[in-house]
């Protein structure tokens, strides 16, 4: 008989994870073809694609810093969340959520 041993190091503690779920309002279908990210520091820590009705989920590992829901190819109209401070980046390709948030639920994201 084997005994199999584990311990969790110390860091793992610190280890929080970034969630964002929601749902897009687009017109192209094009758009289901392409992926979302999260992004902290231009390093992609969650893809995913979006379903048929626009909805999505991402989840990846979170330390601290403002991060990125992150579109290519598609431009942000519009966006509606309960999260104060978000904002939509300059080029309009991401929405940019503040340092400390790990869990926001976009209502609505309009693509232009």
């Amino acid at each position: 008989m084997s005994i199999l041993l584990t311990q969790c190091k110390d860091d793992d503690a610190n280890i929080f994870r970034a969630y964002t779920e929601g749902r897009f309002t687009f017109t192209d279908g094009k758009f289901l073809e392409n992926p979302i990210h999260l992004v902290v520091d231009k390093k992609i820590i969650a893809e995913t694609f979006p379903k048929e009705s626009g909805s999505f989920v991402l989840a990846g590992p979170y330390e601290k810093g403002a991060y990125k829901l992150q579109l290519r190819n598609f431009k942000i109209k519009s966006f509606s969340t309960e999260t104060q401070g978000c904002k939509i980046s300059s080029d309009s390709l991401s929405i940019e959520i503040p340092d400390g948030v790990t869990y926001i639920i976009f209502n609505d994201i309009t693509l232009k």
